[in-house]
């Protein structure tokens, strides 16, 4: 089995990606398409932040397409599953995947074999936004701050446990960052999925983790998980009282989940560029309805991106001396979003 010690293989597939997934959609082609429903794969839990974030898509995409558009929760195996079965299905625009950093920059570097290739078998088409992450803790464990974790930690070295939903996960790598920088050791909890180990710090089985914040949002606001800081570089309009990692002593920590949207390689271009468009147009209508609502899974600001190197950032794994980017390592130029 992969370990962590392999992750900072990572930007050894940086160009690939880059080259892959860095293209412009231009203006979208006529294409008839779509003229029946589509499937939109999701290898993660229902209820995990990728969940709720694709789930809007698929629903605001159907809208415009006047047909359906089917959420199909293929989960397991750290994404693979879901990832296998959309490089293997028809190059025709009808099966689509929704993967996250860890589909498709994690992955190849833990895994020695995979049933996929993320740079042959995929077709980019965009991005979705990004999942804000947010470190919490049982109430019962009595910690209020990250630096009562750590000072608790360092009192009580591999005694503490902090839940994933698998090993190498986008909830598993935030705290590797942590234990790295900080200096301190705790036993990892790996679950099934992002709310199978939320449940677990819920009920105290386990004392910590790093969430979605779109997945943990009703625990936190009923009391029963404990904010202790967010991923992100600012504070969160959601959550405007919960410090960021930096604000807590860890300066340059960020962190967060990339989503994107992808189809089979040889997907016509005229059908990428197409969902293209659409998926702009959903992400530039529901920006501010979402900023209203507190949505957690927010827009992505393509600009922005190409600004700060996050890029880079991502593909070099988690280490004190940079955060991994809260925003898309899906780069280049995606016009429409």
């Amino acid at each position: 089995m992969a370990t962590l010690s392999a992750v900072p293989r990572a930007h050894r597939t940086g160009a690939l990606l880059l080259a892959f997934l860095a293209f412009s959609a231009g203006t979208a082609a006529q294409t008839g398409y779509p003229d029946k429903p589509v499937r939109i794969v999701v290898p993660f839990a229902a209820g995990a932040g990728a969940d709720i974030a694709s789930r809007f898509m698929a629903n605001r995409l159907g809208g415009l397409w006047g047909k359906t558009a089917v959420v199909d929760n293929q989960v397991g195996a750290n994404s693979i599953i879901g990832a296998q079965l959309v490089a293997r299905s028809a190059a025709d625009g009808y099966t689509l995947l929704v993967p996250n950093d860890t589909t498709l920059a994690a992955n190849p570097a833990l895994y020695a074999k995979l049933p996929y290739d993320p740079v042959k078998d995929f077709s980019p088409i965009a991005l979705i936004g990004e999942t804000p992450f947010v470190l919490v803790a049982s109430p019962t464990f009595g910690v209020r701050s990250v630096k009562d974790l750590v000072n608790a930690a360092k009192a009580r070295p591999g005694e503490i446990n902090f839940a994933s939903s698998g090993v190498a996960s986008a909830h598993h790598l935030p705290m590797e960052m942590l234990m790295d920088h900080a200096r301190i050791r705790m036993l990892h909890v790996p679950y099934k999925s992002a709310a199978d180990a939320a449940t677990a710090v819920v009920s105290d089985q386990v004392q910590v983790m790093f969430a979605g914040v779109s997945a943990v949002l009703p625990f936190l606001q009923s009391g029963r998980l404990i904010p202790l800081a967010v991923g992100t570089s600012e504070r969160l309009a959601v959550l405007p009282g919960v410090p960021t990692m930096a604000e807590s002593g860890f300066p340059g920590f960020r962190y967060g989940a990339w989503l994107g949207l992808v189809a089979p390689a040889a997907t016509p271009v005229a059908i990428v560029q197409k969902i293209n468009a659409d998926v702009g147009t959903v992400l530039r209508q529901a920006d501010a309805r979402r900023r209203e609502a507190g949505w957690p899974c927010r827009a992505v600001d393509r600009h922005r991106h190409h600004r700060d190197g996050a890029v880079g950032r991502d593909r070099q794994g988690p280490g004190p001396a940079h955060g991994r980017s809260a925003g898309p390592a899906l780069p280049g130029r995606f016009d429409a979003v």
